[in-house]
């Protein structure tokens, strides 16, 4: 971790923000040759960085001198920051000039402040190097003066791939998924545990068996269930997925809830499946203790997945044991991810012999078989292969060989990238992390390179996508374009996220024992604090503002998240953090902010999404560092403020789910002068002016050239006209476009759009709701996803011929009696995976599919289209088809088991889900 820390604070220092500031302002030309000081000094250092890593698990003073360097290389770096920040406010104030007289005594103070901080830096800097040679650390000579930095890393660029991944690399669990189903079919086996070692494969299992079995059940239910779970949480989680609002809003006692979900599931089929439980409860068990039914007149089947087996033994439950791969499925696992591009996965000759012996080493368990195959893909030098095995065998005899081998894919990861993978710890168990806003604290963090020639975004959606193939880190559903889905980690792999964190002390997440401290040094402070226990009230923050070991002076992220019970952020805990760069308080009961958040000159990612805040505080202004600004679902925003407009580095907003109340849901004109803007997220129901100029106006997106994703409501027919003209022609740098049309156009009448919208050529996303749908558009050729709502229209255009589209929704129309018979035809939609019908009321004619028509389709939806009679015919040519859904259609029937159109598909994909139910 020091290393990665030091190699990007060495980046920093040698880029371009040490030449804007000297440019700017001569407020730090007195500093430039201690910066150069600095740079140079932490570039020798990283020489010893090798063997000091080598001998720190050993040795608590060599660990200790690796925290030392972290430490400096953090506070160099928030130096560095600071006088960015303070030269920008500098360069408004005073002329251009090297004189001292020319300064201002708040420059001067902020001089004086910072030549005793990079003294200070400084001096602990000489004392580091004095230890590295007492502490006898060996240079390595053949290391590069310069940081291997990210800019010069080669590795795969994402960008413009299809997916991260199509479908599922192979593994051979078939048999397991066929013991399990048999399992669930025994009515004398209501309860069912899953057991097996950490890494085993227990929830890839599990994900497979539940695939193939939840149509058959009325409710299906999947709980991850977290080290430090509650359980009222747990039965509010389980309560949303079966509609029983009385046990969501959280007002029931945990009895009373699970009387409720009792009742409700012992009347229905049902399947619940509970996954990894690490503990027995302190009541009779977790299943009851959820309200989950197990008698003999029960219809629910339970699943629960763990390590342990008192668990089992707890449960009273049938154990079904997952053991290590056998050698086989071991080596064709391995192969899958080492060779991923080679004929049928096999390894070259050459590599053939010492492949097997690497693979051997990893114990059958597929975590560790994924993670270490992916970490030599690509790798074709026969030393690289005999070092890792050389590895594997070394760290073999430990007390925990699974972590210390995934430990070794940390260590063998791009310096740029070890940042990135530490801060994951900072998220709690089995939280989903949606990939923008990850992104967007990497960069808030520092970590992502600006450069001229590629956006910050696609830089760090490629490092996400590095980790992913590296298989340290999980999605969660398809990932097909920049910025989509989520992401989460395997268990084992967040403990190692977490111990890399604690080693660095740059992450502390605060659990149910924080009231004790954290477990270091009072003198000490942590990097960033996660406030992860959800029950946290207002008199715990006020405990730890109290508390010295939580000091704020070198906190860079601070998040409340998702803790109701909190109503207000007391000023103290916020006005020594100087340096703070990301303040998450969404989901917290607050409803105003103090004012001393004003204050924080470097914070670049402000998240108050669902709070109870009323107006936007304008101690918000004085962030001129702010870059990410989410006020998402906040139900008693008023407005917007004008001086919005004065956030000149703000660039991505998002209001969705947030409809403004007063002035008829307007946005400020100040909007207009947000010329760093790229993301701008409006929900529907705010709306654009038509005539009054003290709000935005369409014509006044022409003002924001740098917008890359943006959704917007139309409400006017003078803004439709701004549409005709081709307004949004100008936005070319746009990726997504969401144009929601909530005039009051008649149905035959929809307005069109201009084709001079074919200057967006980096299009990716585009939404139209009740617009004309032009032949022009199959001009957008790097569009992948393509959602038409309400665009009611006699005929498509020729779709099928967009070579990048990966998903299509077509949304209620009440023309179209027919699909386009090309829609069907021969390498028709060659990228198409996903294709949602639904709502067309006329249609009666889908689709006569050709043999070699959606080669890669996975996912077919068509609901509500109760006049469609005709049977769709070469369904059975969709050889890559996983999940087939009909519902309330005229051929559901057609399409049940035993059917000869339900046996037709199944003889080409056995494993093909065919449902139809709605939902």
């Amino acid at each position: 971790m020091a290393s990665a820390v030091v190699d990007v604070v060495v980046e920093k220092f040698g880029g371009m923000i040490i030449e804007q500031i000297n440019k700017e302002v001569s407020l730090v030309l007195n500093f430039k040759k201690d910066f150069e000081w600095l740079k140079k000094k932490l570039t020798n250092v990283r020489g010893y960085l090798t063997d000091a890593d080598a001998q720190s698990a050993n040795n608590e003073s060599v660990k200790r001198w690796l925290l030392d360097i972290a430490d400096i290389a953090w506070d160099a770096e928030d130096i560095l920051d600071e006088c960015a920040v303070q030269s920008k406010g500098a360069n408004n104030e005073i002329p251009q000039s090297s004189c001292v007289c020319a300064f201002s005594y708040s420059q001067l103070a902020f001089r004086y402040k910072m030549a005793r901080r990079i003294k200070d830096v400084k001096d602990r800097m000489r004392t580091v190097m004095a230890d590295a040679a007492e502490l006898k650390l060996v240079r390595d000579v053949t290391h590069p003066e310069q940081p291997s930095t990210s800019t010069s890393q080669t590795h795969v660029n994402f960008r413009g791939s299809s997916v991260i991944e199509r479908g599922s690399r192979p593994v051979a669990i078939e048999s397991k998924v066929e013991d399990v189903l048999r399992l669930l079919d025994d009515p004398a086996a209501p309860v069912i545990a899953v057991v097996g070692m950490g890494g085993v494969g227990k929830t890839f299992l599990m994900q497979n068996v539940y695939k193939r079995i939840k149509v058959k059940f009325q409710e299906s239910i999947w709980l991850s269930i977290s080290q430090t779970y509650t359980l009222k949480k747990l039965q509010a989680d389980m309560a949303s997925e079966i509609n029983l609002n009385e046990v969501i809003n959280g007002q029931l006692s945990e009895v009373q809830a699970a009387k409720l979900i009792y009742e409700r599931l012992q009347s229905t089929s049902s399947l619940v499946v509970l996954d990894d439980v690490w503990r027995a409860t302190g009541e009779d068990d977790l299943i009851s203790a959820l309200g989950l039914p197990t008698g003999n007149d029960s219809r629910c089947k339970i699943v629960v997945t763990t390590r342990s087996r008192h668990v089992s033994n707890n449960m009273n439950a049938r154990v079904y044991d997952v053991h290590p791969l056998s050698q086989q499925e071991s080596w064709e696992l391995f192969c899958a991810f080492a060779f991923p591009d080679s004929q049928k996965n096999q390894p070259p000759q050459q590599l053939a012999g010492i492949a097997r012996e690497v693979e051997g080493e990893c114990g059958r368990l597929p975590l560790a078989v994924k993670t270490v195959a992916a970490s030599l893909a690509g790798k074709r030098l026969s030393r690289d292969w005999e070092t890792k095995l050389g590895q594997l065998r070394a760290v073999l005899d430990t007390e925990d060989p699974i972590m210390q081998i995934l430990k070794l894919s940390y260590d063998s990861l791009p310096v740029h990238l070890k940042p990135c993978f530490a801060y994951l710890s900072f998220f709690p168990e089995d939280e989903e992390i949606k990939s923008c806003y990850l992104i967007n604290l990497w960069i808030a963090e520092g970590y992502i390179p600006q450069k001229e020639d590629q956006h910050q975004l696609d830089i760090g959606w490629n490092y996400l996508c590095h980790l992913y193939s590296l298989c340290l880190v999980e999605s969660v559903g398809a990932m097909y374009m920049q910025g989509s889905g989520s992401f989460k980690l395997h268990d084992l792999l967040l403990d190692l996220a977490i111990s890399i964190g604690k080693e660095s002390q740059c992450a502390f997440s605060v659990d149910e024992s924080f009231r004790k401290g954290p477990a270091v040094q009072a003198s000490c402070s942590y990097r960033r604090i996660l406030m992860g226990k959800k029950s946290i009230v207002d008199g715990d923050v006020d405990v730890m503002a109290s508390n010295r070991a939580y000091s704020a002076s070198r906190l860079r992220t601070l998040s409340f998240s998702q803790n109701r019970g909190i109503q207000k952020i007391p000023a103290i805990l916020l006005s020594g953090a100087r340096v703070l760069r990301v303040l998450d308080l969404s989901g917290t009961g607050i409803s105003s902010l103090p004012a001393c958040v004003g204050n924080l000159k470097l914070l670049r990612v402000l998240n108050l999404s669902g709070t109870n805040i009323a107006e936007v505080p304008e101690c918000v202004k004085s962030n001129t560092s702010l870059r990410f600004l989410y006020i998402s679902i906040c139900e008693n925003l008023e407005q917007l403020p004008e001086w919005i407009g004065e956030l000149n580095f703000l660039e991505h907003l998002d209001l969705l789910g947030t409809a403004l109340k007063k002035v008829d849901g307007s946005m400020p004109k100040g909007l207009s002068k947000l010329v760093s803007l790229q993301v701008l997220m409006i929900d529907n129901d705010n709306k654009l002016s038509v005539e009054d100029n003290e709000f935005l106006r369409l014509e006044h997106f022409v003002n924001l050239v740098n917008l890359h994703e943006v959704w917007i409501g139309i409400h006017h027919e003078a803004e439709l006209k701004s549409i005709e003209d081709g307004i949004l022609s100008t936005l070319v740098k746009m990726r997504t476009l969401g144009i929601i049309n909530s005039t009051n156009v008649t149905e035959v009448n929809l307005p069109p759009l201009s084709e001079k919208m074919l200057a967006m050529k980096d299009l990716e996303f585009l939404h139209l709701e009740k617009f004309a749908v032009p032949n022009w558009i199959c001009g957008f050729s790097n569009l992948m996803q393509l959602e038409l709502w309400d665009c009611h229209c006699a005929e498509y255009p020729a779709l099928e011929m967009m070579p990048n589209l990966i998903k299509l929704d077509i949304w209620r129309n009440d023309i179209c009696k027919a699909l386009p018979k090309g829609f069907g035809k021969s390498k028709g939609f060659p990228q198409l995976l996903f294709l949602n019908i639904q709502g067309c009321s006329v249609l009666e004619e889908f689709l006569e599919l050709e043999e070699g028509a959606m080669p890669h389709l996975e996912i077919l939806r068509v609901f509500r289209c109760p006049n469609l009679k005709k049977v769709p015919s070469g369904l059975e040519h969709l050889r890559s088809l996983k999940e087939c859904h009909f519902g309330r259609t005229g051929v559901d029937d057609m399409l049940k088991e035993g059917e000869e159109l339900w046996n037709k598909l199944k003889v080409n994909n056995s494993n093909v889900i065919i449902k139809t139910d709605w939902w």
